[in-house]
């Protein structure tokens, strides 16, 4: 698949901005609450599961699940991130550079694959839920909260309506659904603590934040021979690259304890 370079430089921009203002990335409690408290789950529930987290960005989203036996975060732009800040570098997960459209992962590999607030950001949605419907185990959870009917945007091209759950019903049962208005301009996160439901009363165009719980119902078989056929027992194996790009960029650890503050440019500076 070829890069989407205008789309990767505004996803670049976006969370480079973020660094600019929060100094570091780390997110543990803040993507904590979306896998608790929003999907309705205990820290019991995941222990000892495989979880997957499409379009995972740079903060750490799944460091807060110590109890896993295997947290994954699925990101076309994981080296860039890694040169962003420094502070993806040492999260407490395992983070693979590829496209949701194509994983690489074995079918039926995880016991949780979650997108939050991601799905409007791949390049084919219908390959993307191909992908997922494959990689989860029956009876594995799939999460998903997304924005809906709004336009496209350099960052987000896929226009997700409310109607999503139906590419899913034929491996998937679903468990819940929630829509929500989009009643706060000052962030996804603010529009889930503080919920309005959507009124579907209102025929007024305008965007809702769509929530939905599917549990893996059967076994997905379509399409399953065009896909790598990797044996799950050198799992580990597909980490490779992940492993290297954390030797190559040894040196950036170093910096981030010369420099207190993490000052963002003197640490870009280093790969220009």
């Amino acid at each position: 698949m070829q890069d989407n370079d205008f789309k990767h430089e505004h996803e670049l921009k976006f969370w480079a901005g973020k660094v600019k203002k929060e100094k570091t990335l780390k997110g543990r409690s803040y993507y904590e609450k979306f896998y608790i408290n929003d999907f309705n789950f205990t820290h019991d529930d995941y222990a000892g599961k495989r979880i997957l987290d499409i379009g995972c960005g740079p903060r750490g989203s799944l460091e807060w699940a110590d109890m896993a036996d295997f947290r994954v975060g699925l990101d076309p732009l994981i080296n860039e991130y890694f040169k962003l800040n420094g502070g993806t570098l040492f999260h407490k997960m395992h983070y693979v550079r590829a496209y949701s459209e194509d994983m690489p992962f074995p079918d039926e590999t995880f016991d949780f694959v979650f997108s939050i607030n991601s799905l409007d950001h791949v390049d084919d949605l219908d390959e993307t839920v191909s992908e997922m419907k494959r990689v989860l185990k029956v009876g594995g959870i799939c999460g998903i909260i997304v924005d809906t009917n709004h336009k496209p945007t350099p960052t987000e091209p896929i226009t997700i309506n409310l109607d999503l759950k139906d590419k899913f019903l034929d491996v998937f049962e679903l468990i819940e659904e929630r829509v929500y208005e989009t009643a706060y301009k000052t962030g996804f996160r603010d529009n889930l603590d503080d919920p309005t439901f959507y009124d579907f009363e209102n025929d007024e165009e305008r965007p809702a934040i769509l929530f939905l719980k599917f549990r893996k119902a059967k076994k997905y078989e379509e399409k399953i021979d065009k896909r790598a056929t990797t044996d799950a027992d050198t799992f580990n194996k597909l980490f490779e690259e992940n492993k290297k790009l954390k030797k190559e960029n040894g040196e950036l650890k170093k910096e981030l304890k010369a420099f207190k503050n993490r000052k963002v440019v003197r640490i870009v500076d280093k790969f220009k």
